[in-house]
């Protein structure tokens, strides 16, 4: 089981109701945090993808 960390974020009111409609579709989620967390991860592995986290950095991770 992967490790995990309670992280709190502040959001726009819009943002938040964006996360919302996600949570009602489905899509990423079935709960506003489900989605967020969702999208994070998402953002994070594009992030390493499109090279802006290079090996460097995810040596960093795998060794704080």
């Amino acid at each position: 089981m992967a490790q995990t960390q309670r992280l709190q974020v502040s959001l726009s009111l819009k943002t938040h109701a964006f996360l919302a409609v996600l949570a009602e579709k489905g899509t990423h989620g079935t709960s506003v945090p489900d989605v967020a967390r969702t999208l994070i991860e998402q953002g994070i592995r594009r992030a390493i993808r499109e090279e802006f986290l290079d090996a460097d950095d995810r040596q960093k991770v795998q060794n704080p």
